[in-house]
């Protein structure tokens, strides 16, 4: 309905505005429903929107500036292991001429006299005298020894014990029962508790008929 000059009265406004509406509604409604179709389908919501091209500057520039970061601590942690390397290095050949220096001037003396015993054997000595002097040379150098806490291992007469000896073989001994060292082929020593050489022995078999050995 209109009025006599031809605008519309309250009532075509009110019919406009709710024909408005419902057609809104609708299409809200069929915008929802498209929607959940797309999610029960699989297919994501549509996405969100991209950042502009200031936003995408700004965070490619913080990640060159973390990337950088990063590089400065890794090239200073290669320097930091590199130079601990170095130091470890100079410490245990520091400690190795240490020990070098303390040993050696025990054995020195041996050599010293091992070789006058060769330049006597080498004039004519008598094999007595060569004899005795290497008793001398040896009983120097197990002295030597003594003196910075290393000594034989008990080997002959003893029962055999793996854990200071190394069987080479059995025999049957008139002389010793069976387990027990009858021959030491090389001798053993430790310092202390810890086995520096095991001794290389030969025990009684099972045959032998001695007598009890040493504990």
């Amino acid at each position: 309905m209109t009025t006599p000059n031809n605008e519309p009265d309250d009532d075509d406004l009110s019919d406009e505005i709710r024909r408005t509406m419902a057609e809104a509604e609708a299409a809200v409604t069929a915008l929802e429903a498209d929607e959940d179709r797309r999610e029960s389908a699989g297919h994501p919501a549509a996405a969100d929107p991209q950042p502009d091209n200031g936003g995408l500057a700004k965070a490619v520039v913080e990640l060159e500036t973390e990337l950088q970061a990063t590089k400065d601590r890794w090239l200073r942690a290669v320097a930091d292991l590199e130079n601990y390397k170095k130091r470890v290095k100079r410490e245990v050949d520091e400690a190795t001429t240490r020990v070098v220096q303390t040993l050696l001037p025990s054995f020195l003396p041996t050599m010293d006299n091992l070789e006058r015993a060769l330049e006597i054997a080498g004039n004519g000595a008598s094999v007595d005298q060569l004899i005795k002097g290497l008793q001398m040379v040896k009983d120097e150098f197990i002295g030597a020894l003594r003196k910075h806490g290393i000594e034989a291992v008990p080997s002959v007469g003893t029962a055999f014990d793996p854990a200071i000896h190394d069987a080479l073989q059995q025999v049957d001994s008139p002389d010793h029962p069976p387990g027990v060292v009858v021959r030491e082929f090389e001798r053993g020593y430790r310092m202390g508790e810890r086995l520096i050489r095991p001794a290389r022995v030969v025990i009684a078999g099972p045959g032998s008929s001695g007598g009890a050995g040493e504990a």
